[in-house]
């Protein structure tokens, strides 16, 4: 019997107490129990960022390294292989680790980590460089947001929740601006009530509530037909029990706002939590490994991601004999009643993929190839612009500041209310422009180095002797169409549409496909 090791990770608060946790070991369990392995020791790490804490600082990781070393357990089984970290200068050394220490290293979602060649070993690095870089850009965009919110005294604004309508009440901000205030809306209070009397009480489903409103002429904020996504959200939302909430930031009870009960809402969340932990989203793992596309497949119509299925189809020939045939396909997940998919609803993942494999052959060996080196110019020119506009605001900031010692001495023409919302103004419109400026660097430093290790993996592979693609195993085939295509569409007819990581869109129309 396989002995398997499961690790299991969160990286923020936000995801601790929606303990994200259960849905990964839901996950692995079914994932090992498919394989017929058998699950030895599971480990948790909450809260820990993959990115920020390096390996020897994560005692689970440390603990499982030791039992490696002792031959403890066959296979390191995680989720995603993010869940082992998200450092590109450390990760892919520490699941290389792994494989020389005897211990294979499984992911749910992509498979198996192997080590046959260099060209594994580059992809390797390559994913966890991915990931590094999508944490890093994350980091900035959580930075400003919250510095933003800071600046604004916590105060996030926006549209009323469902349930409530906006209200001047005569607060007056530090800048002299009336701000609206939030007040129960009477008649929408009441459908809110009415959701989670349903949803608790008489143990009606999402869908069945939607469609129960919707055949009483009852809209959402926006005036449109309640679906179970909508419902879900009205009693996930904390509002109701007088919490305003925005990503993870929450305010302390406004009693004023509370529609709904503490113990009503506690079963909502518990029935909600329990619902999402009975069928985790794994129907389709054991048929990523067989196919090409595992990742960033969407539908052409509808936009919704696509999944892998299997089916058996059976033939008699002339002599009475039966033939049997297995196929693979990809499908459209969409099954929405209220705004269903119009388009094809299965593709033979065989023609598809033999038709994307020779779009990835052209990519990687031809001189004509549609994956080129990134255009900057754009980039460029944006760079320019903010740092123009950064240095002007920095001496327009300059020049309020000075001008407040002439208020303190009574020569200035502004007022030192009007001085200070100046002042405080421009310091936010500065600090609005250096984030965007760090966000532009770091697209132009992401861009640059995904372009150069698509031109190391090329040099790899005409070093290895390798000029075709359907010459390499099928993981690999499948690392290498996950490093260059950032999304696939497929339409009805065979129709192809591919947006590259780097350069332009290839669209192959109907047919085109098989």
């Amino acid at each position: 019997m396989i002995r398997v090791y499961c690790l299991y990770r969160v990286s923020t608060i936000g995801q601790v107490e929606k303990n994200d946790i259960p849905m990964q070991r839901q996950a692995c369990q079914a994932f090992a129990a498919e394989k017929g392995w058998q699950i030895v020791e599971e480990f948790s790490e909450r809260g820990v960022s993959g990115y920020k804490q390096s390996a020897e600082q994560r005692e689970a990781l440390q603990e499982i390294k030791r039992a490696a070393l002792q031959k403890r357990f066959d296979v390191l089984l995680v989720f995603m292989f993010d869940r082992l970290g998200r450092r590109d200068d450390e990760t892919p050394f520490v699941v290389e680790w792994f494989v020389k220490n005897g211990v294979k290293v499984w992911s749910v979602v992509e498979g198996e980590q192997r080590f046959d060649d260099h060209i594994d070993k580059l992809l390797n690095y390559i994913r966890f460089w991915q990931s590094s870089g999508e944490s890093l850009k994350t980091s900035i965009r959580t930075k400003a947001r919250m510095d933003q919110l800071f600046q604004e005294y916590g105060f996030v604004g926006g549209t009323a929740p469902y349930g409530y309508q906006l209200c001047r009440m005569g607060r007056i901000s530090r800048r002299g601006h009336e701000l609206y205030d939030l007040i129960i809306d009477p008649v929408a209070s009441r459908v809110v009530k009415k959701i989670f009397d349903l949803y608790c009480i008489t143990r009606e489903g999402t869908h069945r509530i939607a469609v129960q409103l919707n055949s009483e002429g009852c809209c959402t904020k926006r005036g449109a037909q309640w679906n179970s996504a909508s419902i879900r959200n009205v009693l996930q939302n904390p509002i109701y029990i007088g919490i305003r909430q925005r990503g993870d930031v929450q305010t302390n009870r406004f009693s004023h706002l509370q529609i709904i009960e503490d113990k009503l809402f506690l079963m909502a969340q518990s029935r909600l939590e329990q619902s999402k932990l009975e069928a985790p989203n794994i129907g389709d793992t054991k048929y990523r490994e067989n196919v090409l596309l595992s990742e960033h497949l969407f539908c052409m119509h509808c936009g919704k991601r696509m999944t892998v299925t299997h089916n058996i189809k059976t033939r008699i020939k002339k002599d009475g004999s039966k033939v049997t045939y297995h196929r693979l396909k990809y499908i459209c997940i969409n099954k929405s009643t209220l705004h269903p998919c119009d388009g094809q609803r299965s593709y033979s993942a065989e023609l598809i993929d033999a038709t994307v494999l020779k779009l990835l052959q052209t990519a990687m060996f031809s001189e004509s190839s549609s994956v080129t080196a990134p255009d900057t110019s754009s980039a460029r020119l944006q760079h320019e612009k903010l740092v123009q506009e950064i240095a002007q605001e920095q001496i327009s900031l300059e020049t309020l500041k000075a001008e407040v010692v002439q208020v303190l001495q009574g020569t200035s023409a502004f007022g030192s209310v009007l001085i200070r919302d100046l002042i405080q103004r421009s310091e936010s419109r500065l600090m609005t422009l250096n984030q965007e400026l760090l966000a532009v660097q770091e697209e132009q430093r992401s861009s640059k180095a995904q372009w150069g290790r698509i031109s190391e993996l090329r040099k790899t592979l005409i070093k290895s002797n390798v000029s075709k693609l359907n010459t390499l195993p099928l993981h690999q085939q499948r690392e290498i169409a996950n490093m260059l295509i950032s999304r696939i569409e497929l339409g009805r007819g065979g129709a192809i549409r591919i947006q590259w990581s780097c350069g332009d869109t290839a669209h192959l129309p109907a047919r085109a496909g098989g």
